[in-house]
């Protein structure tokens, strides 16, 4: 009775086994009392033993047929002579207190959770039973030595490591293993694995001046992380001002390198344009994020002519993004008078040259025959106040012989007489 006892708490499927404690004590209590058990009627309906056939069993009733299947007999109450028992206290046969019964239900009590044991460890094994050496080797990829030791321990593996330079994790981290993550391995085998001693360094690209665009595409060729930051600047938007660390140092791949990118002011500062030429000012302001307005033509003698005199915004001025900043340009006073320059003691030559430069009109010469011809005197006379454009009339003497002679003779004369009447 007592091994029937045992065999339906170990038996495989728990739709048999005992689907209590206080199911299991009664069918110890009835042992003990040499009353039938329930058990028996049980694993005999499932095939997992019984009374041997030559031996009447007491768990059918009276007058069944020795040779047919046993079955699970319902509850009977013990008043109409069945073999059950009452569960009721009343009903119930005091057990004998005694150290036989107490070692009886201490043994039962330890074959029951030696069969838990096994039957958990048969399960979790996937049926292989306890006799099952194989693991799945853990994933010890991403992990720090340390903890992958101790992820051995638990996964019942051996480790071996060697150090080398790896791509994909930083210095410290495993980065391969062998076998794989996964594998069935023997327990206690041993897994080989790669630490990584960082990742290779690599130059990193001068990108300073590219568009944020082509400096990122060119970094991340090189195998390096790209961060961008901004800060006003006058310079084309999305410029790269300044990078870091710069190029031309050697970094591990995966580096992050982080550039500061141009972007747009509220306001920027007018700069000078005074003495500049137009064109010169349109470049000058467009650089600064400013436009060229309109230009305007005024006689004025602050700046050589054709230049800027004059702009709407003062150098220095803070102004707005795309203010348009107008200007005016220098032209030569019409009217300003000057004295007349020195044209004397040079050749006709040489004092058209001086009348050209100062703006001024030559009339005609008297006397002279060529350009070689030495200027004696200027009408206007030197020093004498003229304005541009007016005219000036020469007295000259020299140049080409022969007819120039008649001509010199007679300014001579004509001055010489002139002198003895008087």
């Amino acid at each position: 009775e007592m091994d029937a006892i045992v065999l339906k708490a170990l038996v495989k499927d728990p739709d048999y086994r005992y689907q209590s404690a206080d199911e299991m004590r009664a069918d110890i209590e009835a042992c003990l009392d040499g009353q039938p058990v329930a058990a028996t009627a049980a694993l005999g309906a499932v095939g997992y033993g019984g009374y041997p056939d030559d031996q009447p069993t007491t768990a059918l009733r009276q007058g069944a047929d020795p040779g047919a299947a046993t079955s699970m007999l319902p509850p009977m109450n013990p008043d109409d002579g069945g073999y059950g028992y009452d569960d009721r206290q009343s009903r119930r046969r005091q057990p004998k207190k005694n150290n036989t019964s107490t070692i009886l239900l201490v043994v039962a009590g330890v074959l029951v959770l030696i069969g838990a044991i096994l039957i958990g460890r048969w399960a979790i094994s996937g049926g292989g039973g306890v006799g099952n050496d194989k693991v799945a080797t853990p994933n010890f990829v991403g992990e720090t030595k340390a903890d992958a030791e101790q992820q051995a321990i638990n996964g019942d593996v051996k480790l071996t490591f060697e150090e080398k330079p790896c791509e994909n994790q930083s210095k410290g981290k495993i980065c391969d293993q062998d076998p794989k993550a996964g594998t069935k391995v023997d327990k206690d085998s041993t897994i080989n694995l790669t630490v990584s001693t960082g990742a290779p360094k690599v130059e990193v690209p001068d990108v300073e001046g590219l568009s944020f665009d082509d400096a990122e595409e060119a970094l991340k060729e090189k195998g390096f992380e790209v961060e961008q930051q901004t800060e006003e600047s006058t310079q084309t938007p999305d410029t790269v001002l300044s990078q870091n660390p710069a190029g031309g140092t050697s970094k591990e791949k995966g580096s992050t390198v982080t550039l500061t990118v141009a972007k747009e002011t509220a306001q920027v500062t007018v700069p000078s344009l005074l003495g500049k030429t137009p064109d010169e000012a349109k470049g000058l302001l467009e650089s600064k994020g400013l436009v060229l307005g309109a230009q305007t033509e005024e006689e004025s003698t602050a700046q050589a002519e054709g230049t800027i005199f004059e702009q709407s915004f003062a150098p220095g001025t803070d102004v707005d993004r795309g203010s348009t900043v107008t200007i005016k340009i220098a032209k030569a006073p019409q009217n300003e008078t000057f004295a007349m320059p020195k044209v004397t003691q040079m050749t006709v030559a040489q004092a058209k040259q001086v009348l050209a430069q100062n703006g001024l009109q030559l009339e005609r010469v008297q006397g002279g025959g060529d350009d070689n011809a030495v200027v004696l005197q200027s009408t206007p006379q030197e020093g004498q106040q003229v304005k541009k454009g007016d005219k000036v009339t020469l007295i000259a003497l020299g140049g080409q012989q022969g007819g120039n002679g008649g001509n010199d003779g007679g300014i001579f004369g004509g001055i010489t007489g002139g002198r003895e009447d008087d």
